[in-house]
């Protein structure tokens, strides 16, 4: 015989056992919100008559009142329930718990809160003043941590804001046609482009699974190149961590306000950025999408070794020599870690990387695979020979094995060598495979700088320097003489030498210190070129002589002292220094009767 289960009271009879909340009116307030959080009751289940809570007990933030919820609840308010008594006392039923609640909706009879010591015990507790100072100290600091981080909330949103206006991406974009740039540079933003998992935007670089150099260290000086080239601009996406701030970041910013929230400064965004956290889109089209494909199109056409000039197509051997060696370079340090072997030693990178750029020169990178190979191979051994020797003396080791094979590589050309292919798991960077594979139509592993040098088509002319104006004439829309000048500087590297610019301008100081006739303006002349003398040398060691120096003409403009010229003209000091350093690096004609540096004329 089956039983039949037990009647269920029905929703209207539960809904009569609904308690009452009273508060405590000598309570603390937060007491209180406790308490009738505690019996917020949201209805009943129609299947089985149970009370539906509209919170769980656990998400009831108790915090500095004690871990048990209902004890701390009945310290704040009373939930009786209306027609109910207590079974000990006979006084209206005021209920001690959840649980409590769920016997009385099952028919049973719970004794009230006044009835159950432990309770009051637990409320006694709740309520000590002992208490009130450490809680309030808590409560305190809660609110601290609150306005801080509020603070700190509203502090990431001006900076979000800050990048969003600088950075701001534009599309269709004013200018659609990149700009001049050098080989190596175009090679990285064609890499960029092809190798990056998405272009809208370009990010996450340093994740990629093959490398865009093949030296780690390069990546970063590479990527600021390539924006201060205007070939990729930075997303407004990037996070705010990519770029470099004034305060540097909100910790420095309060303790700059002395802990004044109020006083806080705003983020001040700089011009310095990281490159690998930032992101990077393609500048010029009328979408993302359309401008990486514009972008893409322009570089190839632009790479083409049939439309270079010789300097553009020395440029490109020198790319090649540069990503063959560090091709190699990083296969020696992976070799080195799959052997455990330690890194090579820092007082011998120089001479390693001195003979593998030599033998980039003359040898294709497969060829330097195997030596590489063979030397690190021998080191090993030597380790398992000698497992008492010091293992870094194994990497030296096998510096010096590697730097005698490229000694014999180089000296005898005929030595022939097992080349290795390409290394699995550990394929060429994307520069290396966008030159090889995309530009030259070639195997990195297979092909040599010489073999590249023999096959690259006739450069074509360069043009000639008087491309530039004979005479000065004030710029306009479609003619600048210095623009022009350093638009010429800078594709024609060969051209010219960086470091007459430095001698120029030492020049001009010694004649102002020899020359009577430089008593006034001379010395504004001297100044000015001290000026531009210490510019490039503070960026020459980081930017190299060749963009130091452009930096040197197009600062030029910046120096407005006018002064008068040896025919009695008015110039300002910048068109000046100008002339006389177009007159040095280019033959230029500067109005004078000699092409030499030489004082202006003395103003009455």
């Amino acid at each position: 015989m089956t039983e039949s289960p037990e009647p269920q009271p029905a929703i209207a009879d539960l809904t009569a056992l609904i308690p009452t909340v009273v508060p405590n009116d000598k309570a603390d307030p937060e007491l209180v919100t406790i308490g009738e959080r505690y019996w917020a009751l949201a209805g009943f289940a129609e299947d089985y008559g149970t009370p539906v809570w509209c919170e769980k007990v656990k998400d009831i933030d108790t915090v500095g009142w004690g871990g048990q919820v209902h004890a701390v609840a009945a310290a704040g308010v009373r939930a009786v329930v209306a027609g109910r008594k207590c079974r000990k006392c006979a006084a209206p039923l005021s209920l001690t718990s959840r649980t409590a609640f769920q016997q009385v909706c099952d028919g049973n009879a719970p004794a009230c809160v006044e009835c159950t010591p432990s309770l009051l015990d637990a409320v006694r507790v709740v309520l000590d003043p002992a208490r009130k100072a450490k809680r309030d100290a808590a409560r305190a600091k809660r609110q601290a941590q609150q306005a801080r981080d509020e603070a700190h909330t509203r502090w990431l949103q001006l900076q979000q804001e800050a990048v969003a206006k600088k950075y701001a991406a534009v599309f269709p974009s004013e200018n659609s046609t990149p700009p001049i740039a050098g080989v190596r540079e175009q090679i990285a933003a064609l890499a960029l482009l092809r190798y990056a998992p998405s272009t809208s935007p370009i990010d996450r670089i340093s994740a990629w699974p093959d490398p865009l150099h093949p030296d780690n260290s390069k990546i970063s000086a590479t990527l600021g190149a390539l924006v201060r080239a205007g070939l990729v601009r930075i997303d407004p996406s990037s996070p705010v961590s990519a770029f470099v701030w004034e305060p540097e970041s909100f910790d420095d910013a309060l303790r700059a306000a002395e802990g004044d929230l109020d006083a806080l400064p705003e983020p001040q965004l700089t011009d310095s950025f990281y490159p690998l956290a930032a992101r990077y889109y393609a500048p010029f089209g009328t979408s993302p999408g359309r401008a990486a494909e514009e972008l893409d199109a322009h570089l190839t056409a632009a790479l083409d070794p049939a439309g270079m000039t010789i300097g553009r197509q020395n440029d490109l051997l020198a790319v090649t020599r540069e990503l063959i060696a560090d091709e190699a370079l990083r296969y020696l340090t992976n070799r080195l870690e799959d052997l455990h072997l330690p890194a090579v030693p820092k007082n011998h990178s120089a001479r390693l990387s001195e003979a593998v750029y030599k033998l980039a020169e003359l040898r294709p990178l497969g060829e330097i695979y195997s030596l590489v190979w063979r030397a690190t191979r021998a080191a090993a051994e030597a380790a398992q020979k000698n497992p008492r020797a010091p293992r870094a003396h194994m990497s030296t080791h096998a510096v010096n094995l590697l730097e005698s094979h490229a000694q014999r590589a180089i000296s005898e050309p005929d030595w022939e060598i097992k080349p290795f292919g390409e290394i699995q798991g550990r394929g060429p960077a994307a520069m290396t495979r966008t030159l090889f594979y995309n530009i030259l139509g070639s195997a990195p592993t297979e092909t040599s700088r010489p073999q590249i040098l023999a096959t690259l088509p006739a450069p074509i002319p360069v043009s000639a320097p008087d491309a530039v104006p004979k005479e000065p004439s004030p710029p306009d829309d479609s003619e600048d003489e210095l623009a022009l000048t350093i638009n010429w500087l800078y594709t024609c590297p060969d051209s010219w030498n960086p470091e007459d610019v430095h001698r120029a301008l030492s020049t001009v100081q010694e004649l102002q210190r020899k020359s009577p006739n430089w008593e006034f303006e001379g010395k504004v002349l001297a100044r000015g070129a001290a000026r531009l003398q210490r510019l490039y040398e503070r960026l020459a060691p980081i930017l190299g002589s060749g963009d130091a120096a452009l930096a040197v003409f197009a600062a030029t403009e910046m120096l407005i002292h006018p002064v008068t010229d040896a025919h009695g003209e008015s110039l300002t000091s910048g068109e000046w220094l100008f002339h006389r350093l177009g007159a040095v690096l280019l033959g230029l004609p500067t109005g004078d009767d000699s092409a030499d540096v030489s004082p202006p004329s003395r103003a009455d």
